[in-house]
């Protein structure tokens, strides 16, 4: 562990760091509970789970059951703080610092060769509002749910929602394959104050109404769009900041069905969701309407400039006949690929419009895989509010020991010159993470590295002007 150390240095950045040293492997991503704690799992000659009470700089090395598939944190009743629950062949186990405690026993479809390895995977989500943690399990023929009582007890529930199910038949092999439903979304669907339980698939969206006792089990439609379309869901999520879920479809203009062009386009729709008194709405027509290059994708939406409206960034590849080959060589294999790419600032107008023309772009190389999304999430570039202003800068992974800050400028969207942090990075840009730890509204970089003798700490680095 180390002291707080002040640093000057390149373009008078100003900065600081500390140190949290890991007691053991920490392969897996780093996972912050909440402002006090984060959790790390780890596998070796057994599998790890390590709790950072990030106040202290404490870490603890939490009990395991046997054959852990994955894990998930939440709250449990009588225990203060965010909790880690491990899932296995027998069950769901509450893993402490001294003890396990199993919670409930129950078969699910995850079994441990599920994973290659002991890894964090969501299925906690509080699903009647009570500030307690449940656990959610997808099935087949329906999906399950175990909502925690007052008495620290669990009640199972099950939803009538089914897995997509395909039949191929051949001459000599017949073929079922089943699509689970995508993780459920929470969100407050008929402004009684209580999150509902959302799924949406590539054409709809679905929902389970919820109440003090659970979830109903009438499934209902929120939206839907035409299956004879290209139209099709990318993300249910919040896209302006407002605290509730948002639209975002993409309709691809290549001729092909299955494979898209690269020198083809597509085109982005956002629908902004509004909260009224008879809960969330959506207009039928987009609030925002793009049509961008195949090889380009909505990186973030938000305020670069500090004017009160949103701006757009967009990721665009270029993308060469080698590249192609690369690419596809790297998503037979399930690898990274390192492409060139720029990020483009587009200034906000009235009524969610964008300026035609770029008023910033930087341009780097990233190293991502290609079978996840596009945006730039997870990969080395990081859309947030470093230096406290208020207004969004830009995190990038520069070379292997450096990063780039970009800050929110009222001119250009983005300064025209970075501020430099040079320091040990960790190998994979998975690894560099963002969060506001002390609560001051400036976000912290932390970073998961290894260091020369092979052992794993966090460092978090605070920009201070």
């Amino acid at each position: 562990m180390k002291r707080l150390l002040p640093f000057v240095l390149f373009s008078s950045l100003n900065y600081a760091y500390d140190s949290i040293d890991l007691q053991y492997k920490a392969d897996d991503k780093l996972i912050m509970a909440d402002t006090d704690s984060a959790f790390v799992a780890g596998n070796g000659e057994s599998a790890y789970l390590q709790k950072i009470d990030l106040k202290t700089q404490q870490v603890s090395l939490l009990a395991v059951p046997d054959k852990p598939i994955m894990y998930s944190v939440g709250k449990l009743k009588n225990h203060q703080g965010s909790q880690a629950f491990v899932l296995t062949e027998r069950g769901v186990f509450h893993a402490d610092a001294n003890k396990i405690n199993n919670l409930i026993e129950a078969e699910t479809l995850f079994q441990p060769d599920t994973f290659s390895y002991f890894k964090h995977q969501t299925f906690t989500l509080d699903v009647n509002g009570d500030d307690l943690t449940d656990f959610y399990f997808p099935g087949i023929e329906e999906q399950t749910i175990y909502i925690q009582l007052d008495t620290g007890k669990f009640r199972r529930i099950t939803l009538p929602l089914k897995a997509k199910t395909v039949t191929h038949a051949s001459d000599q092999n017949l073929t079922i394959s089943h699509t689970l439903p995508r993780p459920p979304t929470l969100a407050d669907i008929n402004g009684d104050g209580i999150d509902d339980l959302v799924f949406y698939e590539p054409k709809k969206v679905q929902y389970f109404l919820a109440t003090p006792q659970g979830p109903s089990k009438k499934q209902q439609t929120l939206i839907t769009f035409d299956e004879s379309s290209k139209q099709k869901i990318e993300k249910f999520s919040d896209f302006n900041n407002d605290g509730y879920p948002d639209i975002h479809t993409i309709e691809s203009l290549s001729d092909g069905d299955e494979e898209k062009d690269l020198n083809s386009e597509s085109i982005h729709r956002v629908f902004f969701s509004e909260q009224t008194s008879n809960g969330l709405v959506f207009k039928d027509s987009p609030d925002i309407k793009l049509t961008l290059e195949e090889t380009s994708a909505i990186a973030n939406i938000s305020d670069f400039d500090g004017d009160g409206l949103d701006d757009l960034a967009v990721i665009s590849f270029d993308i060469g006949f080698m590249d192609i080959i690369s690419i596809a060589s790297a998503a037979m294999e399930n690898k990274d690929v390192t492409l060139d790419s720029t990020i483009s600032i587009f200034k906000g107008t009235n009524d969610n419009q964008f300026e035609k023309k770029a008023a910033a772009k930087k341009s780097f190389e990233i190293t991502m895989n290609m079978n996840e999304s596009s945006s730039g999430a997870g990969k080395g570039i990081i859309f947030e509010d470093f230096n406290g202003d208020g207004l969004t800068d830009l995190l990038i992974r520069a070379d292997t020991n450096e990063l780039k800050v970009y800050f929110g400028d009222e001119r250009r969207g983005l300064s025209r010159r970075p501020k430099r942090i040079k320091r040990s990075l960790p190998s994979s840009s998975d690894d560099i993470y963002s969060y506001d730890i002390n609560q001051d509204g400036k976000e912290e970089i932390v970073l998961k590295v290894i260091d020369k003798k092979g052992g794993f700490r966090l460092d978090t680095v605070l920009i201070t002007k």
